[in-house]
């Protein structure tokens, strides 16, 4: 295996780079609506009710590729990058024939990590290249369009190895009969014989998908005291991102992925907001010019 760079993604991951892996993350996220929901489930205690999505609903038009890209775009996603800002990708021999595989990581640790042994193998690459962090759906999107070019490239979220063991975990207590291997990235969501758990977020029935399993049992926690008999009755299931992606697209989807929301890692999302604080200039900071006295 090697890694070089190709032009995916170039744009975003120029600015990216440019930035610093700041403000570029952020400026990219459109939905303040998942920015509202992200607030709700870690600032306090949100209002968790049972719903009955993707049950038995009415069929309505499925979700655009730009409409789950948008989505998506709340969660961050580590990738390495070039000098010139293009993703780094290995070259991957499989089944006879070479892939490029652009990998993007939801650890930013582990995006360093990978940094660290592309910079061991092809130093020449690696002795340019940095990590920034970019948005999910942008990388989705832009690797379905490039996707669509090469049909040798391929595009790889890493999940973090944590939230695969705790996937593990869930499915060994709910006694699904699912290899863990097959999850991918997986995602925690709650349900009790009423259906899945939904969040009302200024008037709107919103359905939480969770990459971390902590982030889901916080909330239920300290929502417990609101809604002790609705939290009560929850238990904690886990699906993949692949399958609830490909039900929003489905020709035959029910109109309720519509209030499908993803929550990102916590942590993830607190370290992107620190990049972005320490890229903004402080009133009174060295940077900001003060005015003169005559």
């Amino acid at each position: 295996m090697r890694s070089n760079a190709v032009p995916l993604l170039g744009s975003l991951c120029r600015r990216a780079a440019q930035a610093g892996g700041r403000a570029v993350f952020v400026a990219a996220v459109r939905s303040t609506l998942l920015l509202g929901v992200a607030g709700v489930i870690w600032g306090g205690a949100p209002i968790f009710a049972q719903g009955g999505l993707l049950l038995t609903q009415a069929v309505a038009a499925p979700m655009s590729r730009q409409e789950v890209a948008e989505r998506l775009n709340l969660v961050p996603v580590f990738a390495i990058v070039s000098q010139n800002g293009t993703p780094v990708v290995a070259n991957v021999e499989r089944e006879g024939r070479t892939i490029q595989v652009a990998s993007f990581w939801l650890d930013q640790n582990q995006a360093q990590q990978a940094l660290q042994q592309v910079k061991a193998k092809n130093p020449e690459v690696g002795q340019q290249a940095q990590v920034v962090p970019i948005p999910l759906g942008y990388a989705y999107e832009k690797s379905e369009e490039e996707r669509a070019k090469n049909s040798d490239l391929y595009f790889e979220v890493v999940p973090r190895a944590a939230d695969v063991e705790a996937a593990k975990q869930v499915l060994k207590e709910t006694g699904q009969e699912v290899p863990p291997e097959v999850i991918g990235v997986p995602l925690f969501y709650g349900r009790s014989g009423e259906g899945l758990l939904t969040i009302e977020q200024d008037g709107q029935e919103v359905v939480p998908f969770f990459f971390d399993r902590n982030d889901l049992k916080g909330a239920l926690d300290r929502a417990a005291a609101q809604n002790p008999e609705v939290v009560g009755k929850t238990q904690i299931e886990v699906t993949s991102l692949a399958i609830v992606v490909e039900r929003m697209l489905a020709p035959d989807a029910q109109e309720d992925v519509q209030k499908i929301a993803f929550i990102p890692p916590r942590a993830s999302l607190e370290y992107v907001q620190s990049l972005v604080r320490s890229a903004t200039p402080q009133p009174n900071s060295p940077a900001t010019p003060q005015p003169q006295r005559r």
